[in-house]
């Protein structure tokens, strides 16, 4: 603390160079203290605004701080100054993916694709996960069919050229693909891949035995433990659910997924008060997403707090209009405040979106 509040002094004083403010900053990226380099890269854009290696670096701390909203903003005030920069483009795409906005990286690595630079083949493939993802099966599978054949393919390949083989419902080529990497990587990661592809295929019995044997090969993979948790709650094995999620945030405390699934889980169970501090910690990380406010607002309806519950219900359903739960929540604030003829108006909504009883699904929006 002492070594940050001198570090502020003298950047008000101007009693260091710009530049060594900047390889100060650069320093803290790497030894992890993301704070000290977002105070370093800020100070250094208040005295050069078009600073764009600065602008560039501080994208990555918010990158690196779960904050990709706060990156993507970042990135495109440079790509201003740097239209074409392939260094900036791909951050920003691998920002947008973070965010699940698969049609606006989609454009960005298309753009990046046809740009002659050591990105290329990088970008063909972020291409292709954002055509899966957004629908385009044939055009995905094709690319990465392309990629598939070039030497040394990475496991991404394989990993999303069986997801669209599933998506085509063609499991016998997906799992043929599935045994390649097998046969390429060590057992665990392997299998890790191989439970992504069910998962994302909602195949979730056979993800679930896939990352068991990727827990029995090596049971410290990233991100294993909050995969099995997602699978496990699709399952609907909830104990077994909470266990992977709290052991993925033992493992990284900052983890958002983790803390959301989390606090939403315990939403679900009535367990409001607990849920409450992991879910403002994603609000916080991630505006973006809509379930969020809506976890909260239900979680404040349920300890009696309708007054903080609204504002948080009504951002939810301005992001997400069609979601009956969200208008049945907000419909039910209003009621405890007395507003009974916005509540009538909500409740009519949910009887328009014809809401399923009893089987809220929880998502990562």
């Amino acid at each position: 603390m002492k070594s940050l509040l001198l570090a502020l002094i003298l950047y008000q004083g101007q009693s260091i160079s710009t530049e060594q403010i900047f390889q100060q900053a650069s320093r803290s990226i790497a030894t992890g203290a993301f704070t000290e380099a977002e105070s370093g890269f800020l100070e250094v854009l208040r005295r050069e605004p078009n600073n764009l290696g600065a602008l560039g670096n501080l994208g990555v701390v918010y990158s690196r701080m779960n904050l990709p909203v706060k990156a993507v903003k970042i990135y495109q005030k440079a790509l201003k100054l740097a239209p074409n920069q392939p260094g900036l483009l791909l951050n920003l795409g691998l920002a947008l993916l973070k965010m699940d906005d698969y049609k606006k990286a989609k454009q960005v690595f298309s753009q990046l694709s046809v740009i002659g630079s050591a990105r290329q083949l990088q970008a063909r493939e972020l291409l292709a996960i954002c055509q899966l993802q957004t629908g385009q099966i044939s055009e995905a599978t094709s690319s990465l069919e392309a990629l598939f054949h070039l030497p040394d393919p990475s496991p991404g390949v394989y990993h999303f050229l069986a997801l669209a083989y599933v998506k085509q419902k063609d499991n016998t080529r997906a799992q043929q693909v599935l045994d390649q990497l097998l046969s390429r990587l060590p057992a665990a990661q392997a299998h890790y891949l191989e439970g992504r592809v069910w998962y994302d295929a909602a195949i979730f019995d056979r993800a679930l035995a896939s990352f068991e044997k990727a827990y029995a090969a090596d049971k410290t993979i990233e991100g294993l433990a909050l995969q099995t948790g997602k699978t496990q709650l699709s399952l609907r094995n909830f104990e077994q659910a909470e266990a992977s999620f709290r052991a993925a945030l033992t493992e990284s405390p900052s983890d958002i997924e983790a803390k959301y699934f989390l606090g939403a889980l315990l939403v679900q169970q009535n367990r409001n008060e607990e849920s409450l501090s992991l879910l403002t910690d994603v609000r916080s990380s991630r505006p973006d997403l809509w379930g969020t406010s809506y976890y909260l607002g239900k979680a404040q309806l349920a300890l009696g707090k309708a007054a903080l519950a609204l504002p948080l219900l009504l951002e939810a359903a301005r992001r997400a209009t069609n979601e009956s739960p969200v208008q049945y929540q907000l419909a039910r604030a209003y009621q405890a405040l007395g507003r009974k003829t916005e509540a009538a108006q909500a409740f009519a909504s949910v009887a328009r979106l014809k809401a399923q009883a009893n089987s809220e699904t929880i998502l990562m929006r």
